[in-house]
């Protein structure tokens, strides 16, 4: 789906506004737009799964997961590797984020999100236990910018 640049705005507006329950009204007057273009824009967009659903941010420091790590390890290689194989178990550690599949040196990167440094180790323990050799985790002791927000232009 193209999207057009209607819907970039819309988009805008329900992140910078963190309007998890988009508020019509309020859209189509920031953008000077009928509220039923709005509505009809956004169902749209839900059944064009290109809004994939909402939620509510926590702030990690206040509810005591404020020690961020981005761990970085190598696929179990050899005849026939499966890049797909540790995902699941890496999806069902409680404190990883994210998970991607990096070019590079190693081949995924992983954010977690824990109490302190106790727990990031007990964490990369399990993590490690999906990779071939030693990963390499990286603690981000500030953050700047933490965003689930993609700006359209």
């Amino acid at each position: 789906m193209k999207l057009k640049p209607i819907d970039k705005q819309i988009l805008n507006v329900i992140q910078e506004e963190d309007l998890c329950v988009p508020r019509i009204t309020r859209i189509a007057h920031k953008l000077n737009l009928p509220t039923s273009t709005v509505q009809f824009r956004l169902n749209k967009l839900s059944e064009q799964k290109v809004i994939t659903g909402c939620t509510v941010l926590v702030d990690p420091v206040k509810v005591g997961k404020g020690f961020t790590a981005f761990i970085m390890g190598q696929a179990r290689l050899g005849e026939g590797v499966d890049f797909n194989k540790p995902i699941p178990d890496l999806l069902s550690i409680n404190a990883v984020q994210e998970v991607y599949f990096i070019t590079g040196d190693y081949d995924y990167l992983i954010k977690i999100k824990v109490k302190d440094q106790d727990e990031y180790y007990k964490v990369v323990q399990e993590i490690a236990k999906n990779f071939e050799v030693r990963g390499k985790g990286v603690v981000a002791p500030k953050c700047f910018k933490d965003s689930p927000k993609l700006r359209l232009n």
